[in-house]
């Protein structure tokens, strides 16, 4: 943080892992003050979160310039011109928001973490991603080898967590809870393939790059164009993270 620096509230629900986002933030405060889920005055509001979430209704009232990283595939609502700018991560995302005049591509890994280094191969088919239906985790019992699924347990939704997790363990799928950045970009080196089976609102989107950073072979389903296209796609990093939320930042201030 330097001083006389303007200031950005960034508003996030959970906590912050060592992840693109947090890369491109570190960047950022060279730029910026930045007060994380800070509720005072600011110069510029930045959110991260999918529209109709808490954080989208709660920078949504706030005073001055404000800004949404887009996370999720709700739908925007009438009123997404409350935002002076809107940063969206996939190509098959911006269509949903190109009626808003200042949007930015603002999306990447963090590359001082997902790279490629040499490591043994252990699993055959690694799978990341929360213990739910959307991710369709029950396609991973007919990919042959030896498998593991890492993911987040869903407290809000214990008996279908639960559920996944059985139907896995019976198809011979090891699970593992969800593990730090460096532990997951280990685990990555370690795979021959990634495999993100997720419907179009299954998210998938960090895990698809980081793996093609670490080397892997990213597999997904046919009817998910999304995730298709960050399998085709150039991987970014959080360097350009960082440039378009500066530039988008600017814009407005």
């Amino acid at each position: 943080m330097g001083y006389g620096l303007q200031e950005i509230n960034f508003i996030y629900a959970g906590g912050l892992i060592h992840d693109g986002m947090w890369a491109a933030l570190k960047l950022l405060e060279k730029d910026f003050t930045i007060n994380y889920n800070g509720k005072g005055k600011a110069d510029f509001t930045l959110g991260w979160g999918g529209f109709n979430s808490a954080v989208d209704k709660y920078v949504r009232d706030q005073a001055g310039p404000k800004g949404l990283c887009i996370g999720g595939n709700a739908f925007p609502p009438e009123d997404v011109f409350d935002y002076d700018v809107l940063f969206y991560e996939t190509e098959w995302y911006r269509e949903k928001i190109d009626t808003h005049l200042n949007i930015y591509h603002a999306f990447g890994i963090n590359s001082d973490i997902f790279n490629k280094k040499r490591r043994k191969k252990i699993f055959d088919w690694l799978g990341v991603g929360a213990f739910a239906s959307w991710k369709r985790w029950d396609k991973m019992t007919f990919r042959k080898g030896r498998r593991l699924v890492i993911g987040h347990y869903q407290l809000n939704n214990e008996d279908e967590s639960i559920g996944i997790i059985k139907t896995l363990l019976r198809g011979g799928v090891m699970v593992s809870p969800a593990v730090p950045s460096e532990e997951l970009a280990d685990l990555y080196r370690a795979s021959k393939n990634v495999y993100i089976p997720a419907n179009i609102i299954g998210g998938g989107e960090r895990a698809i790059w980081e793996a093609r950073a670490c080397g892997c072979t990213v597999v997904v389903e046919g009817d998910n164009a999304k995730l298709l296209e960050l399998v085709e796609n150039e991987v970014k990093d959080h360097h350009f993270y960082y440039r378009q939320l500066l530039k988008g930042i600017r814009s407005c201030l």
